[in-house]
């Protein structure tokens, strides 16, 4: 093709790309929302890990973080939890004492990019002459080293005893296709391989130097991953400069972005296939590729009507590295990324397919089936209606709900990791020690560097969440231990419970109706109850954090979805989700007397049989907040004497769970039945309150305590 012809071509199918990309959700809103969404979620378990006594950071890593992925390519979640109680050394003089301290060693055996750790001693900065557990493996000169096994032991204990599907993938372990686990330790000075990286001339000005001193401070992991060709692999450990890696991916353009994600969709799509199983290629040699472009294409060339250039470049240069055999990682320029994924004769196969896309200028796209993007760019070349098109505002709002659901329920799973820690408290000693929890919230730090000040910020965002939510179980128990001994409440438990009130839309408020109506305040219970219900439109979201919402497969309503959408970039927004009310068995004299039975559900041997996330909360009583609202106001207007709102509520009741379950809005369907029932046993129908019974126990025959109403009934 003539070169102006096709400059031409370029610049004009650059365009529709981009429109295309931009129908699929790779914008700059949408990647902003990506990044923060996730960004704040792994703060959150940080804050939670370092509440709970754990000195483990979590970050989350890969295309979802970064924004690089759309809704058809189905990515996961990468985790990586860092454990800060162990010393990694680059020398003696970084030794501490009473510290479980690792010198990195760099063996003969060891590829440039791993090292094994040597056991130190933790009263003197000597080696270790004595193993101590089965993870300490004794080399052949007599030095004693750290296994990287440890963690795929714990992983694989964790999944037998809660009966769970093992999943590994190298050095990470899930029990999901969804979710990645890995485990790491950080180094407190970068390895000498980075070195290069920093000083290494450049011919364009990216990255800046202000990025370099940040990278610097960023550091790096080691991995428990050995080398695929060593004989030794079981103590070697990988460096792993994640951090840097996403530090670079943040500083990316929209258009390096739409590059990268034009890279992975050729990937999947196009380039693997052709592979057939006989190796493959990897999101991260995409990076790799655009990281390289991105350094040595000057900012000219990085535009819109340019894009198909500089795909072409990053192509070219993935068709380069398969000639030389050697793909160098962007930071340790001696680590090949092919080794242990393309043989000689697979690298022979990419290249073909490479060349096949470059000589052909693309024309693979336009088969790219994954969100639909060939026939996007035949709808925008061709400007024809095409039916199977998802439009742009669809997927937007889809987007946008998946983050917001998944965010919420995420940061509520470690308030009940917390809370299940303290289960076997007594009511007062629960509130010390909640009471404790909040105010070490108010001085906890976390282990950040200067440069990570995002994640500072949003760590004092989490910290002030996770004390309102501790807080109304605060008032809560302290309430039920006044309202079981006949004591006044005093003002703190109202100041608590005030300061809780605007962590969702009706739990807490629902919680404060509650100890109201047990209180006996029963005409405050009702201004409450009216104050929730004028809030929950129906633009809100319920969400469950007991393990019973799946967020990556929940569909969350349309009305709020566009709601969220429309707001403003956090879709963290509290002003639309509402959670399930939780009542721990310490509050039990704050919760109406039909819920106790929720707190002993087990009959026999159920408790065999509970999934491992309801081990968290099957003794506490926990309830949708929509069916909770109507059954407290039924309670309330009956105790009041109005009748006609009393059957009002009954009626509302029974919408409730009907429409809760027609839009998998309906968490605990059978607790909700239970307050059905209820009512039914109070309209003196007793018959038709034990079919409702029977109908939740055929439903969910264990750990259910429709098991005990029918006992009472019969």
């Amino acid at each position: 093709m003539d070169r102006f012809v096709s400059g031409r071509f370029y610049d004009v199918m650059s365009l529709r790309l981009i429109a295309a990309l931009e129908d699929m959700g790779v914008t700059e809103l949408i990647v902003s929302r990506r990044r923060h969404m996730f960004l704040q979620d792994e703060s959150a378990k940080s804050v939670a890990n370092k509440l709970r006594g754990f000195n483990v950071v979590s970050y989350h890593f890969g295309s979802m973080t970064e924004g690089t992925t759309t809704p058809g390519m189905g990515s996961d979640i990468d985790t990586l939890k860092c454990d800060h109680s162990v010393n990694i050394m680059s020398g003696w003089p970084e030794w501490e004492r009473r510290r479980h301290n690792l010198l990195m060693v760099k063996h003969v055996t060891c590829s440039p990019q791993h090292y094994r750790l040597l056991e130190a001693r933790e009263d003197l900065p000597l080696p270790r002459t004595q193993p101590y557990d089965e993870y300490c493996v004794t080399d052949v000169d007599g030095k004693i080293y750290r296994s990287n096994t440890q963690s795929e032991h714990l992983w694989r204990q964790y999944t037998v005893d809660g009966n769970l599907p093992h999943i590994q993938a190298g050095p990470s372990h899930s029990w999901s296709e969804m979710y990645d686990f890995v485990f790491a330790h950080r180094c407190r000075k970068l390895p000498a391989e980075c070195d290069s990286w920093f000083t290494r001339p450049r011919p364009g000005n990216w990255p800046t130097a202000e990025m370099l001193q940040v990278a610097r401070e960023l550091g790096c992991f080691l991995i428990p991953d050995g080398h695929c060709f060593s004989e030794h692999s079981s103590v070697e450990w990988r460096v792993s400069p994640s951090l840097i890696e996403r530090h670079l991916m943040f500083s990316m353009g929209i258009i390096h972005i739409q590059c990268y994600v034009t890279l992975k969709l050729l990937k999947k799509d196009t380039i693997n296939p052709y592979l057939n199983g006989n190796g493959k290629l990897t999101s991260f040699h995409c990076k790799t590729a655009l990281f390289y472009a991105r350094e040595q294409l000057l900012p000219e060339m990085w535009t819109v009507d340019r894009l198909f250039d500089c795909i072409m470049f990053c192509l070219e240069l993935l068709r380069d590295w398969t000639i030389s055999g050697h793909c160098p990682h962007y930071i340790m320029e001696e680590v090949n990324l092919f080794d242990g994924k393309l043989s000689s004769e697979q690298r022979m196969r990419l290249h073909t397919i490479l060349t096949i896309i470059i000589d052909t200028h693309l024309a693979p796209l336009a088969f790219v089936e994954t969100d639909s993007l060939g026939v996007r760019l035949l709808h925008n070349v061709f400007t024809v209606a095409i039916w199977d098109m998802t439009p742009r505002r669809t997927v937007y709002q889809g987007i946008t709900g998946f983050l917001s659901v998944h965010g919420n329920v995420g940061q509520m799973r470690p308030v009940r990791s917390i809370l299940h820690a303290a289960a076997d408290r007594s009511p007062d000693e629960l509130c010390l020690y909640l009471h404790s929890l909040i105010t070490e919230l108010q001085l906890q730090q976390l282990n950040r560097h200067r440069s990570e000040q995002a994640l500072c910020r949003l760590d004092a965002v989490n910290r002030a969440s996770l004390s309102r939510d501790l807080q109304q179980h605060l008032a809560s128990t302290a309430a039920s231990i006044c309202l079981q001994h006949g004591i006044q409440m005093g003002r703190r438990i109202w100041s608590w419970s005030g300061a809780a009130m605007n962590t969702d839309v009706a739990s807490t408020r629902l919680k404060l109706a509650s100890m109201l109506y047990c209180k006996g305040d029963l005409q405050l219970a009702a201004e409450v109850l009216e104050d929730v219900e004028r809030r929950y439109d129906n633009t809100v979201q319920a969400m469950c954090g007991c393990g019973r919402m799946d967020p990556l497969v929940t569909k969350p309503r349309e009305s709020f979805t566009t709601a969220v959408h429309e707001e403003n970039i956090d879709v963290l927004s509290k002003n639309r989700v509402t959670f399930c009310v939780c009542f721990l068995p310490q509050e039990a004299f704050c919760v109406p007397p039909i819920l106790h039975f929720e707190m002993v559900r087990a009959v026999g041997d159920d408790i065999q049989h509970r999934h491992p996330t309801e081990r968290e909360w099957m003794n506490w009583a926990v309830v949708d907040s929509r069916p909770f609202l109507h059954y407290l106001q039924y309670l309330t207007f009956r105790g009041l004497g109005l009748r006609h709102r009393q059957l009002q509520a009954g009626r509302s009741l029974v919408v409730s769970i009907l429409d809760g379950l027609d839009h998998d809005q309906l968490f605990h369907p059978e607790t909700a039945a239970h307050l059905y029932a209820h009512c039914l046993e109070m309209e003196n129908r007793p018959d038709q309150a034990l079919q409702a019974y029977l109908l939740s126990q055929s439903g969910m025959p264990r750990n259910n305590a429709a098991n005990w109403h029918i006992r009472r009934l019969t």
